[in-house]
């Protein structure tokens, strides 16, 4: 497994592991020891591409399997991850409740492990974990979001390519994932897995190490990190975030074209990481290591932790309103943002150590 360590040889390895983005511990365990749980069996799955080498990009102008209609131009009907406003009935949005409005929990994962990808309606959450010394996807679902998660199951093998970050596009029927330092995407028919496929060529994915895959709702865009970035202080690599973009119906790749690179920038933080696209692909969250102290010092010292940021059109590569949130982040911990419902009102978190410590996963909730 690729490692990178701070200061030696800089902050990464977070990238293939439980993976938040700066680094974390060797261990997908959510503080609660090494996972068990029962193999699936299935055919290995083998790629159809190698992992790629390209390096072009371009700089911006500025789950479940019920199948949902496709869209290029917005996020499928009935999103709302349950609140409903008290005056007309209807599912609430948590978009205008602002960045620390939150009640933050912990979000126990069954078998332990990492990345918590929440489904849009916040219904489903897609992990990895580790069973029997082999990587899998575990998925579980709830009917109440108010509920905690279920203990998950199996739903893919995922050991050949240690997939982490499994985000499932209900519309599409698609299992997006990062996997040996390419993004991958894997169809699925009825309860029958694809292959593998690296999501796009080799001008969109292979310039350095790509992982954080964040589908819209759709499937038309996806949004991703690649380090690439300038170092910042004690931190040797830093990250910059890409987009690209295809019609899924008639594409199930992503065209052969530079990514678009969409990293926001702001004074206040040195490095931008683990990103977490909204569904409609118009608001992201993602954690920012602050410029106060250049990088230098106890990196694990809280001054690591969410920001959050929006933008007028999914083509857009700007984002405007960028904050820092004072709530999402912990003295002792990076804290990273792993995936948002659609509705704004529940956010999955990565808190971890840079060098040997804890990973643990919790969920915030608002509204």
């Amino acid at each position: 497994m690729r490692r990178v360590w701070c200061t030696a040889a800089a902050l990464a390895a977070g990238c293939l592991k439980p993976n938040p983005g700066f680094d974390v511990a060797e261990s997908d365990s959510a503080g609660t020891g090494a996972s068990t749980g029962a193999n699936t069996t299935a055919v290995p799955a083998t790629t159809t591409s190698s992992p790629t080498t390209g390096s072009a990009t371009t700089e911006a102008d500025t789950s479940t399997a019920t199948s949902l209609p496709v869209s290029t131009t917005g996020v499928p009907p009935d999103m709302s991850s349950g609140t409903t406003d008290g005056t007309t009935g209807e599912p609430a949005n948590c978009w205008d409740l602002g960045l620390d409005a939150w009640t933050v929990e912990a979000l126990p994962l069954d078998p332990p492990g990492g990345s918590p990808m929440l489904s849009p309606d916040a219904k489903v959450l897609h992990w990895r974990a580790l069973l029997d010394n082999e990587w899998h996807v575990i998925r579980a679902a709830r009917e109440d979001v108010t509920l905690p998660f279920p203990p998950g199951t199996s739903t893919w093998p995922a050991n050949d390519f240690a997939a982490d970050y499994p985000a499932f596009v209900a519309g599409t029927q698609e299992l997006f994932f990062a996997g040996l330092g390419d993004i991958y995407v894997m169809p699925r028919e009825g309860d029958v897995w694809g292959v593998p496929t690296v999501a796009g060529g080799v001008q969109a994915f292979g310039g350095a190490q790509e992982t954080h895959p964040n589908p819209t709702a759709d499937g038309a865009t996806l949004l991703f990190q690649r380090d690439d970035g300038p170092g910042f202080g004690q931190f040797n690599v830093g990250y910059n975030f890409y987009q690209v973009s295809r019609d899924p119906e008639m594409h199930p790749t992503f065209p052969d074209v530079a990514p678009v690179k969409v990293t926001p920038t702001d004074p206040g933080f040195g490095i931008a990481a683990c990103p977490a696209l909204a569904p409609d692909g118009l608001r992201l969250f993602f954690g920012g290591f602050d410029s106060l102290g250049g990088g230098l010092g106890d990196p694990n010292d809280g001054r690591a932790g969410v920001w959050f940021g929006e933008r007028d059109s999914v083509g857009a590569g700007s984002w405007t309103g960028l904050t820092r949130s004072d709530q999402l982040r912990e003295p002792g911990f990076v804290t990273c943002p792993v995936a948002v419902s659609a509705d704004g009102c529940q956010l999955t978190l990565a808190l971890f150590t840079i060098g040997p410590g804890p990973y643990e996963t919790r969920l915030a909730r608002r509204g």
